[in-house]
């Protein structure tokens, strides 16, 4: 009777062990601060490469708002200076001097009181951050499946099965050397169609007004000068998603240091946007901020 109880007790503690660090894991993040701004210099993150039996030292450059893991040795080079900080904490200031730096969560203290979940919100952003080089890449492959090789169908936007935001109007663009397009959108698996209209340009902006929420539809366009067609589908997010979304965009920049540009919050808030595969969001973000791209001329003019 000793014997079975003590066996039932040990097999309790172990499952309450494994459930505690199952728990455990669960709840945990991974901790991250990240470059705020660098001066008169470059800061470096160490690492130790694999070559062969051996292990080399090599460097590589940080971005500002990038993302650094606690542990990370920094490199600062001479005659530089550096700010890091995290997620609702307080600014740290470095200088060549300091350099090698190990980052500590230890040396960032809490400004405020911020939920765990809006700190793992605010380090997707920080993941995918926009830069002003950063080009629209999602898990969705941008050219149209079957067309890649026809020039109307190199860039079409809103890239194929994408979700979109239902925020006024929806911009459809394309690239192509023709001067007369055609395009007609439908209800994906209707043949009726809601929305067709001919151009000389290269983009319609869409009244949301013709779509429904939680909808997937499908688009047409037609160079009539050359006969050429492409094909692609999206899907409008259902107000509950949209409103979900919007909430935490307009959160996110809370969490930024106090007098934070307006450029590096809508780059953070596109930087969620991406987190959440919303590609085409993400540009449109930006473009209604007055924030330009570096890619874009060249992408819109093939």
């Amino acid at each position: 009777m000793r014997k079975s109880s003590i066996f039932l007790w040990t097999l309790w503690f172990s499952f309450s062990l494994l459930s505690s660090v199952s728990i455990s894991k669960e709840n945990s993040s991974e901790e991250y601060v990240y470059l705020l701004k660098s001066e008169e210099g470059k800061v470096y993150r160490r690492m130790e490469k694999p070559t062969g039996d051996k292990k080399e030292t090599v460097r590589k450059e940080i971005r500002r708002m990038e993302l650094i893991s606690v542990g990370t040795i920094l490199e600062i080079e001479k005659g530089a200076s550096i700010s890091l900080t995290c997620g609702g904490c307080k600014i740290i200031n470095l200088t060549y001097k300091d350099s090698p730096y190990l980052v500590k969560m230890k040396d960032f203290k809490k400004e405020g009181p911020a939920a765990s979940e809006m700190l793992n919100q605010f380090i997707a952003s920080l993941k995918y951050f926009v830069y002003p080089d950063s080009k629209p890449v999602s898990k969705v492959q941008l050219q149209t499946r079957g067309f890649q090789k026809k020039s109307l169908c190199k860039y079409l936007w809103p890239p194929d099965i994408a979700d979109i935001m239902p925020i006024e109007p929806i911009t459809f663009k394309w690239g192509g050397k023709g001067t007369h397009f055609s395009l007609e959108i439908k209800e994906f698996g209707n043949s009726a169609t809601v929305y067709s209209e001919k151009t000389k340009l290269k983009k319609i902006d869409v009244p949301l007004g013709i779509f429904k929420p939680g909808r997937r539809y499908e688009w047409f366009l037609l160079d009539e000068e050359t006969g050429e067609k492409c094909r692609a589908t999206f899907t409008l997010l259902s107000k509950n998603d949209s409103n979900r979304v919007m909430e935490i965009v307009d959160n996110l920049p809370r969490l930024l240091p106090p007098g934070t540009d307006m450029e590096t919050r809508c780059r953070l808030q596109a930087g969620y946007f991406l987190s959440e595969d919303l590609t085409y969001d993400a540009w449109r973000w930006l473009d209604r901020n007055g924030i330009s791209q570096t890619y874009q001329k060249d992408e819109e003019d093939n």
